[in-house]
């Protein structure tokens, strides 16, 4: 369960790490902030005068945030051992 939350905990700093740096990128590092996105929003499921219900998901990632999850995946993998003591 800890190596699972330290895993969690790194790809998450990862992520705003990399949404912060990449929104700040200029000049000629430029590219680390090209981003893609994925959406589904498939409509309005129940509408109603007083509800609505609706469910989709919209995931964008930047070339920055892309490179700092692969440097998590290889610190959690050099550090892990050290720092969480298992069987």
């Amino acid at each position: 369960m800890k190596r699972t939350l330290y895993m969690l905990m790194l790809i998450i700093a990862a992520t705003f790490l990399g949404d912060i740096l990449g929104g700040m990128a200029k000049g000629s590092l430029k590219w680390l902030g090209y981003s893609k996105y994925i959406e589904f929003d498939p409509g309005t499921f129940i509408n109603t005068d007083f509800f609505k219900l609706t469910f989709g998901i919209y995931i964008s990632l930047n070339v920055c945030q892309l490179i700092l999850i692969l440097i998590s995946f290889f610190v959690y993998y050099k550090t892990v051992g050290k720092l969480i003591a298992g069987k």
